[in-house]
């Protein structure tokens, strides 16, 4: 531990008091609501809410919400406020959040109010009014961006970063930042500074990560859009362990300037990139055509100026079915959910439904991992040992601290072995004529806590920086053993000794969230 700082037990007791601090007293929910193993239910029905406040979380995706404040139904203030009391009631439920800011956000909106008073005339700014949600990575000025780690707690940020610059630009209200785990690369959510973030269908299944409170929080409609990030499956992978929508863009799209990233500084390579999720596709749709006619330019000088452009339906689209990774085979359940998609996908006439095989999976996600830690595991070694924090346990399961590094050579070979993937890849969508790809986002859905099995099925598409969305199917609330026991054996081609058989298997896996992930 470096000399003169505090342990990291210290801090994250005196960071999570300073954070329940922000809560008023008349949101705080009763004790009696923290035992409960599905939390869906509690934010309309404990009382916090009004009526009006309850509607306006409940029923509303970010479109319609846009609207009602456009027509003047809703003050932003009016809004800002019962997102602010949900996320609250969230929070208390799953430990979503990590820095809490719904005074300050109650102020902006009650300016965006008044400076709608003062100039009637005046067109509205694209999102005036609309709660935005962000990722704990993304600098908001004043506030801590500590990614879950002791040694950057109490460093608030002295600006924005330029997705929340942005936004703020845009009309935006940011009210709070959500967690994520320890090294942002884990497909849970727990770290030492603001512990585990739980799942609201079920709290013995993992929330998914990195980006697992926004998960939690969007799930529970403590917010209809939330900003993340994603190097291997971050968005995508708690998008379908909470049931929402999801979208990884290509590297360059959302402005990506300011987030804190914990990768090895200085490289390049398979890069980080901003995404959404969201609690309805054109909500993805309208966040992507409203930033992207922003000069996001402005406010990252690594985006990409790609001008948004409304394309004409094509009369025939050709999609390939990708129905094994050929690593992990996907789980009984997500091979049905996959099998009825593509049967409904074919009852439509302009759409051709073709089988297709992805080549040298494996390979490519074993030069994935290797990106992501070109000088092992130096770097967060140090960051760890300045409070004399631990692993926690899902960093510890994917042994991220005993990769090996890569030197000068080796990093050259990396990138010959991408760019040769990449015109692969290609010629795969020229030779078959398609237009998009669906497959499983995973081999299962959400897995008991920390046993998140492999994060091939969506770091594919970060190695060759291709777009990428999930897209939930349903939801199963009742399964028999033999389905849950068949969920466990995931990869017949790998074992899975870690999957634990425990006490909490009868009730692990009910309400469960199917999806699809599609590549354009």
């Amino acid at each position: 531990m470096s000399e003169g700082r505090k342990d990291y037990q210290t801090i994250s007791i005196e960071k999570r008091l300073q954070q329940q601090s922000k809560i008023p007293k008349e949101w705080i929910l009763p004790k009696s609501y923290h035992g409960a193993t599905n939390f869906m239910q509690v934010p309309s029905t404990c009382g916090i809410l009004s009526d009006v406040e309850c509607n306006i979380t409940s029923n509303f995706d970010a479109t319609a919400l846009l609207e009602k404040l456009k027509s003047g139904e809703w003050s932003a203030e009016q809004v800002t406020t019962a997102f602010c009391k949900r996320a609250a009631i969230a929070h208390q439920l799953t430990n979503c959040l990590t820095e809490v800011f719904f005074d300050k956000a109650i102020e902006r909106a009650l300016e965006l109010d008044r400076e709608r008073q003062a100039n009637p005339g005046r067109p509205l700014r694209p999102f005036h009014g609309l709660p935005i949600s962000l990722k704990d990575s993304f600098q908001v000025s004043g506030y801590d961006t500590s990614t879950g780690l002791a040694c950057f707690v109490n460093e608030p940020a002295e600006e924005d970063s330029g997705t929340a610059a942005m936004l703020l630009d845009l009309g935006a209200v940011l009210y709070c930042k959500t967690n994520l785990p320890q090294t942002i690369m884990t497909g849970d959510c727990d770290n030492n500074v603001f512990g585990r973030t739980l799942n609201p269908r079920n709290t013995a299944l993992t929330v998914g990560g990195s980006t697992g409170g926004e998960g939690a929080l969007l799930a529970l409609r403590g917010s209809v859009l939330g900003v993340g990030t994603d190097i291997g499956g971050s968005i995508r992978v708690p998008s379908v362990c909470n049931g929402i929508y999801g979208f990884r863009p290509s590297v360059g799209i959302v402005p990506h300037g300011g987030v804190r990233d914990l990768t090895t500084p200085g490289t390049d390579g398979v890069r980080s990139t901003a995404g959404l999720m969201a609690t309805s596709l054109r909500d993805i749709n309208l966040f992507l055509k409203t930033t992207m006619q922003a000069k996001t330019w402005h406010y990252d000088s690594t985006v990409i100026s790609v001008p948004w452009t409304n394309l004409a339906p094509k009369k025939r689209i050709r999609i390939g079915l990708v129905l094994d990774d050929e690593i992990f085979t996907p789980s009984p359940l997500v091979r049905r959910g996959l099998r009825k998609t593509a049967a409904l996908l074919r009852e439509i006439d302009s759409v051709e439904i073709i089988s297709l095989t992805l080549p040298n999976v494996k390979e490519h996600y074993g030069d994935l991992i290797k990106y992501f830690a070109l000088l092992g595991s130096e770097n967060y070694l140090e960051l760890f040992a300045r409070t004399g924090e631990p692993e926690v346990p899902a960093v510890k399961a994917i042994g991220l601290l005993s990769i090996t590094g890569t030197d000068l050579r080796g990093f050259f070979d990396l990138n010959v072995r991408r760019q040769a993937a990449a015109r692969d890849y290609l010629r795969i969508f020229l030779d078959n004529n398609i237009d998009a790809i669906l497959m499983p986002p995973a081999p299962h859905t959400a897995v008991p806590l920390d046993q998140w099995t492999t994060a091939s099925y969506t770091g594919l598409w970060n190695y060759l920086d291709y777009p990428a969305v999930i897209i939930p199917w349903t939801q199963f609330a009742s399964l028999t053993w033999l389905m849950m026991l068949a969920m466990l054996n995931t990869a017949p081609r790998m074992p899975i000794p870690d999957l634990k058989i425990t006490k909490t298997l009868p009730y692990a896996f009910s309400w469960l969230a199917t999806a699809m992930q599609m590549k354009h």
